[in-house]
């Protein structure tokens, strides 16, 4: 079976996911800015991240990705809590698998932690939200600290690696929906992208038409 990952990195410590607060929802579109993958093309598809509290969900449709194909985003943001000054950038990565010519992601951010505390547990500010999503790589997802692993990459970029989730995958039943969190200790810190054979496929972002 051919697999796709896509990682969505999120913030560790926010209140509810990279862009929205405890009360707050948030919403918004994405699209593939180089064309490379041909996952989904930028006319026809539908797509949304929505957020409330931790939860945080992704679609797109319709996606050239076979049943079963695993994905993986990274939902990122900076983030500022009293309780841990200064600002820092973090990075929770999710994976998803396709079915039908779709990605339906619901991933439960509460469920990975660091130093035992994850979203929802602190009061926090976030700001700076991105998402990045990508083809599958395996060795990336897994949650062994091998080189080439997300752990290997949080630990390259002077980051600090929590836990994964408990929720596992449909079909990819030892796949965890959240493989974990990166907690960065500045601004503007980013897990790295997973290598090849993985592609960039959408970010965050929007198409605007031609206006007659």
């Amino acid at each position: 079976m051919r697999k796709v990952a896509v990682i969505c990195t999120a913030l560790l410590f926010t209140a509810g996911s990279a862009w929205a607060g405890a009360k707050d929802k948030s919403s918004n579109t994405l699209v593939d800015i180089s064309g490379v993958a041909a996952v989904i093309n930028n006319t026809t598809v539908k797509t949304a991240t929505k957020s409330k509290d931790c939860t945080l969900q992704i679609q797109a449709k319709p996606v050239t990705l076979a049943d079963g194909d695993v994905v993986i985003c990274i939902a990122e943001a900076d983030v500022v809590s009293s309780a841990f000054l200064p600002l820092g950038g973090n990075s929770i990565l999710i994976a998803g698998e396709a079915k039908s010519g779709q990605l339906k992601i619901k991933a439960p951010m509460g469920e990975t932690t660091f130093a035992a505390l994850g979203c929802g547990d602190l009061e926090a500010i976030s700001y700076n939200g991105n998402m990045r999503c990508y083809t599958d790589n395996a060795v990336y997802r897994g949650d062994a600290n091998v080189p080439g692993s997300w752990r290997a990459a949080c630990g390259g970029a002077a980051m600090l690696a929590g836990t994964a989730g408990t929720t596992m995958l449909k079909v990819n039943n030892t796949q965890p929906i959240v493989i974990g969190l990166c907690q960065g200790l500045v601004q503007g810190a980013r897990i790295p992208a997973p290598g090849p054979p993985s592609v960039e496929f959408m970010r965050q972002g929007q198409r605007t038409a031609i206006i007659p």
